[in-house]
């Protein structure tokens, strides 16, 4: 790979990032208003059925979108007829899920206002596909800059039309039909970006179709399992224990989904790196994979440390007074962002080391034991069992990755590097524990103080780590 090349990928990847946290960050301050406008049992309602939009949405279109890029990518002079075939099968299967919704709601018994917002969210699938679609097709042309754009655009609208229709007192339909306007308008500006960049003429080959799609059925096949994964503890939840309990757990996951969005950009700055170490030393990667998974931990828990201890203060910031039952939600969830970190990144360990079948296995694996877990947690505990259920299941996932990328001897290096972290991570909790009731302003950098200190204490943290991530990572990275 060329400067050229690299330069570009590197901008491709920050583009993406870009608009993920544009909209991770616009969709967090929308959703604080919005809980303390609709009340727990109304943000309930709108957090189950913006939930099965997006859901309907990943298994509609983010595997085609996954293959759409990759096939673009290798012969751009086909543009038209895969994107031809693309948005054919996306509209095809985007027009069945309503169907599919509205069997869910009646076979959970869902109450009239879940049922009806549910209806409404699915106007906005077919749109949302294609939006998608285009979406793939940006990323194969390495125009992710168009993406942050249509992100930015998404953000901006939908939180000022939603804002508008709840201060008019339209309510949770009219904010729902704001999603679906927001769809259309989003679909749209993506289909006048990608006309100035390509002529745009959908066209169709029959023999071309018939190989897409039998790729395609691979890609669902796993896209399906891990989103249905991500998407389980929501449904039973709602299933099982009605719409207060799933804004309660949804106020809580609000706060845990902020970090994810450093697990990811972490994930894909890194990857790259490890694919081209693992080619060329074995040693270095090792290397490269302890130092990671190490400090991926040292990003994580001390978030969870304080969480754990203070989880009622937290909600008391961000949330109105009804949502501090969601507390004891947050101080089991919150383990979920260790999770997060680390399970995306092991399943790349596996990718960069050619193992792609075991990463499914594992999918299989945590979503059976996140099934059973979550459904018997549920009924017990209701939002703190699915809460803990998801832990367990993302728990199990971690376990089978690590067996599964690499050798015994391995896994004890790596566990006493993580060790020394978490003693670190405990102390800091211990001394918030102690100090919970001073106020933010003083218990931020009374946090980072004590967590720098206890990570040089126990060894965690060397000033060498600081000079291999220099040389390993940015020198690595901006090498042709």
């Amino acid at each position: 790979m060329n400067r050229t090349a690299t330069l570009r990928t590197s901008k491709n990847a920050f583009m993406l990032l870009a608009g993920t946290m544009t909209r991770m960050i616009a969709s967090f301050v929308f959703v604080i208003y919005c809980s303390a406008i609709l009340g727990v049992d109304g943000f309930g309602i709108f957090t189950i059925a913006t939930h099965y939009l997006d859901l309907f949405m990943s298994l509609t279109a983010a595997a085609v979108g996954i293959l759409l890029t990759r096939d673009i990518a290798r012969w751009p002079r086909h543009l038209n007829q895969l994107l031809g075939t693309a948005v054919a099968l996306v509209c095809l299967l985007a027009g069945l899920s309503p169907l599919i919704m509205y069997g869910i709601s009646r076979m959970f018994g869902y109450s009239a206002e879940t049922h009806d917002a549910m209806m409404i969210a699915a106007m906005a699938l077919i749109p949302a596909a294609i939006a998608i679609v285009l979406e793939a097709v940006f990323v194969a042309l390495e125009r992710a800059e168009f993406v942050t754009i249509g992100s930015a655009i998404d953000s901006i609208v939908r939180i000022g039309l939603g804002v508008a229709v709840l201060a008019l007192g339209y309510g949770l339909n009219g904010l729902m039909w704001s999603l679906v306007v927001v769809r259309v308008l989003l679909c749209i500006a993506y289909l006048i970006m990608l006309r100035r960049l390509v002529v745009v003429r959908l066209t169709f080959h029959r023999r071309r179709a018939f190989r897409f799609i039998r790729r395609w059925r691979v890609f669902a096949a796993e896209n399906w399992m891990a989103t249905i994964y991500t998407n389980l503890d929501v449904i039973l939840l709602s299933w099982l224990s009605g719409e207060h309990a799933v804004g309660l757990y949804s106020a809580a996951w609000k706060i845990v989904r902020l970090g994810t969005v450093v697990a990811k950009s972490y994930t894909t700055a890194i990857y790259p790196v490890m694919s081209r170490m693992f080619s060329q030393s074995r040693d270095s990667f090792d290397n490269l994979y302890r130092h990671t998974i190490r400090i991926m931990c040292t990003l994580a828990l001390p978030a969870i440390a304080v969480i754990t201890v203070i989880p009622d203060r937290m909600i008391d910031l961000i949330f109105e007074p009804e949502y501090a039952e969601a507390a004891a939600v947050l101080q089991v969830l919150i383990w979920v962002l260790l999770i997060e970190f680390l399970n995306p990144f092991l399943s790349h360990v596996l990718f960069a080391q050619g193992k792609q079948e075991r990463s499914m296995i594992v999918a299989a694996i945590s979503l059976s034991v996140n099934l059973v877990a979550t459904y018997l947690l549920i009924e017990s505990f209701g939002a703190v069992g699915a809460a803990a259920g998801t832990i367990l299941g993302g728990f199990v996932a971690t376990c089978c990755y690590l067996s599964f990328a690499n050798p015994p001897q391995q896994i004890m290096l790596t566990a006493w590097g993580v060790l020394r972290v978490f003693c670190a991570a405990a102390g800091l909790g211990l001394a918030v524990a102690n100090t919970r009731d001073l106020p933010w302003l003083a218990i931020i950098p009374l946090c980072v103080v004590v967590y720098t200190l206890l990570l040089f204490l126990v060894g965690a943290v060397r000033l060498d780590d600081v000079r291999y991530f220099k040389t390993t990572f940015l020198n690595r990275a901006t090498t042709p």
